[in-house]
């Protein structure tokens, strides 16, 4: 048996033992909402929408893109 395959089934077992369990049933949903939470935070904190705010129409951001994309000094 190949060690790859001992350490997915290792994985896969554990994972099916605590999902089978109340209290781990629990701990997956508040590990979930957890990242759930601190995506949506992320998104909004550090990720803002500059096209919309800075541009009305869709013309001007367009051109803002296309002009990003070709004056980029990379």
């Amino acid at each position: 048996m190949s060690l790859i395959h001992r350490i997915s089934s290792f994985y896969a077992y554990a994972l099916r033992r605590s999902v089978a369990s109340p209290t781990g049933r629990r701990l997956w949903l508040v590990l979930v909402l957890k990242i759930s939470i601190l995506l949506i935070l992320f998104k909004v904190l550090f990720f803002p929408n500059r096209l919309q705010t800075e541009y009305s129409t869709d013309a001007e951001r367009a051109d803002a893109v296309r002009s990003s994309l070709i004056n980029s000094d990379n």
